[in-house]
């Protein structure tokens, strides 16, 4: 019944992915196009454009996994795969650990279903998430050998697993370590209560550990990562508001029931709850980085909606409520239920989605290879309340259409300047010439801020690209068009639908003309 159980649960969060090619999240077509790049450095247009550039960056384990197959399937199949991976790795991690953590398969690891479908994966954060992933499997596998007795076995093996997870995302290597971490600080503090601490044992526990971590701090050291920063801004209010993250869905009204039967079966399961050895000091760490956490840290978006995520995650995995069989049976039923309705909206979601997604392509096929083709979005990226249809923004947080002009370089091999190139984050640049009309990381445009003769300091922050920008492109994309439409002088519109405008740029200031 447990096999025919996940069989299920993995067939259900599957079906989404066999109805769109091209899913609403994020930053996912940004990433796919990448890859794409990457997979095909010859390419006589887009060879031009980029240029791969690998190095020891701790944000690349997608990039390796997206580059080997897109050499042989279709970019849009293989995208899907790549993106499945991430919803998988944090569920498939979670039952690992439970498994060894408790030493048997149980139902509730697998209720962590209910947060596959969260802010993160929304908000496109691959890497993230298969770091997740991995980390509660070297998790287990350390608690597995040290029970074993093979402490050293266990520190060689987590060396070599916890620099591949460096290469996913900063966040696994670190979860990795505080999961282990708070096993050992548990079994050292369980030493003490009973008189049977000593220093021996102590650099028994400690030794390993440091080898275990070494290959990660020396990796980061060595990267871009490692350079000073400017964290974020802390907001209380915002903290309150993403601690339903692990449930945000592209409804409301099921992102906050969700939470609310989560946390409202952990108020009546806490007292009598077993947890496994390490899981309470873990979570306690948990709860107080994410209350003084801020919003960002070294360019690591979403910080405390990631942690509200780590600590959903361990609760499933690392914890077993003590119910009888009828409460338990209640209990699966209603958390069955959720996951399917989640799931099934998600589907019906993306089914709709694909009308959008038909708009832009029917709006960039008048696009040649090798055009140059500034994005613009006709609605703002933090404008969430009353979009329709709901897949285009996450309740509360973003919209999630600012990166579809990314089927420019998947779809038409054109240039356009959002591509995520970022020479400290991602394994590829922009070369020259094009490197001076390209900005990485960076959201489309505001639609309004073209209609501008003169840029404040602002605007070339949000986009560098602005000045001279009809002497610099051959095309403007405008996703989500506004209402009156009042497009700037010198464009020609070419392609016009309900959700995309394709415009060729006719005219440029005499100045820039002369340039």
């Amino acid at each position: 019944m447990w096999y025919a159980t996940a069989l299920a649960l993995v067939a259900g969060l599957a079906a989404p992915f066999f109805l769109v090619d091209l899913p609403p999240v994020l930053d996912y077509p940004n990433h796919l196009a990448r890859y794409f790049v990457l997979a095909h450095p010859n390419d006589p247009f887009l060879s031009q454009m980029y240029a791969p550039r690998w190095g020891i960056l701790p944000n690349i384990g997608m990039d390796v996994l997206g580059v080997s197959l897109l050499k042989f399937v279709e970019p849009h199949f293989g995208g899907r795969l790549i993106l499945a991976l991430s919803l998988f790795a944090p569920v498939v991690g979670v039952v690992a650990y439970s498994r060894v953590a408790f030493g048997r398969f149980t139902y509730w690891p697998l209720a962590s279903g209910l947060v596959a479908w969260n802010a993160i994966f929304f908000l496109g954060f691959m890497n993230f998430l298969l770091s997740v992933g991995l980390a509660f499997g070297a998790a287990a596998l350390w608690m597995m050998l040290v029970r074993r007795g093979q402490r050293w076995s266990a520190a060689v093996l987590l060396a070599g697993a916890v620099a591949v997870i460096f290469f996913c995302h900063i966040f696994g290597v670190l979860l990795t370590a505080l999961l282990i971490g708070s096993y050992e600080l548990a079994r050292l503090l369980d030493l003490r209560r009973d008189g049977a601490f000593t220093l021996g044992e102590g650099l028994r526990t400690c030794l390993p550990i440091a080898l275990a971590l070494s290959p990660a701090v020396a990796l980061y050291l060595a990267s871009p990562l490692s350079g000073d920063s400017t964290p974020g801004t802390w907001d209380g209010l915002q903290k309150v508001f993403v601690t339903f993250a692990p449930f945000t869905v592209y409804s409301t009204v099921l992102t906050v029931a969700a939470g609310v039967v989560f946390f409202s079966f952990l108020v009546l399961v806490w007292r009598h709850a077993v947890f496994a050895q390490g899981v309470p000091l873990a979570l306690a760490a948990l709860g107080l980085v994410f209350v003084v956490a801020p919003s960002t840290i070294k360019n690591g978006t979403f910080v405390d909606g990631r942690l509200a995520l780590l600590f959903a995650l361990l609760i499933f995995a690392g914890m077993q409520p003590r119910i009888t069989p009828r409460q338990g049976l209640l209990a699966g039923l209603v958390f069955a239920a959720l996951i399917g309705i989640r799931t099934g909206y998600v589907a019906w979601a993306w089914i709709d989605h694909r009308h959008d997604v038909a708009d832009v392509r029917s709006a960039i096929a008048e696009v040649k290879p090798g055009s140059r083709v500034l994005v613009a979005r006709g609605q703002p990226g933090y404008k969430t309340a009353g979009v329709s249809p709901p897949e285009r923004a996450l309740p509360g947080m973003y919209r999630l259409d600012g990166h579809l002009g990314a089927l420019l370089v998947i779809e038409r091999r054109a240039f356009w300047p959002l591509m995520f190139a970022d020479p400290a984050q991602q394994p590829l640049m922009v070369k020259p010439p094009y490197d001076r009309i390209a900005h990485p990381l960076a959201e489309p445009v505001d639609w309004p801020v073209l209609n501008r003769d003169r840029f404040t300091a602002e605007d070339l922050a949000a986009a560098r690209y602005l000045p001279d920008w009809r002497a610099n492109f051959d095309y403007v994309l405008l996703i989500d068009p506004p209402t009156p439409l009042q497009p700037p002088s010198g464009l020609m519109p070419v392609v016009s639908n309900g959700y995309a405008v394709l415009y060729r740029v006719t005219s440029a200031p005499a100045a820039a003309a002369k340039r």
